[in-house]
């Protein structure tokens, strides 16, 4: 399992963009330190040109200290307006992502909203020629044929992987 670490984090550290996608196994997270440990990976690259996309209705990602103009909660609750605007600004950063070297980071995403991350992580990475996606979760980790070559599933409760992957590297 080790190599899977030492790959995700050279991926990250050779990309040109970082998509993390953060789903019920990250936010529904018993531990509290989840959020920081997502934090350490960040803060572990200089420069990081990432971006967060949660399906968390309360948007407790907000309360972290992640940049909030990089995370958009879609599905947030309590502030639908400053979450649209959120999403245009992700979709312009994400349409400057076409043809470079992305990574995009699916963290314990389940099928209650695949419209949000599940179904447009795998499009982007079709689309996107230098794309690779890693699909973390423990019971929905399976990937399409057609992104295969290019997209790593990883059977393991995100937020463990998120943990041991701080721990190793």
């Amino acid at each position: 399992m080790t190599a899977i670490y030492d790959d995700i984090m050279k991926d990250i550290s050779d990309a040109d963009y970082v998509l993390f996608g953060t789903g019920k196994e990250i936010y529904n997270s018993a531990s509290e330190d989840t959020y920081n440990n997502l934090m350490k990976i960040v803060d572990s690259q200089e420069h990081m040109n990432y971006f967060i996309v949660s399906t968390d209705k309360d948007g407790r990602i907000r309360n972290t200290e992640f940049n909030p103009k990089r995370i958009v909660c879609p599905l947030n609750n309590n502030n639908s307006e400053e979450e649209e605007k959120q999403w245009d600004f992700y979709n312009k950063w994400l349409s400057s992502s076409l043809a470079k070297k992305l990574v995009v980071i699916e963290l314990g995403e389940d099928f209650s909203n695949p419209n949000v991350i599940r179904w447009p992580f795998e499009r982007m990475v079709m689309i996107n020629q230098k794309s690779r996606l890693y699909r973390i979760n423990n019971t929905f980790y399976q990937i399409p044929g057609e992104i295969s070559k290019r997209a790593i599933p990883v059977h393991m409760d995100a937020s463990r992987f998120v943990k041991e992957l701080v721990n190793c590297c």
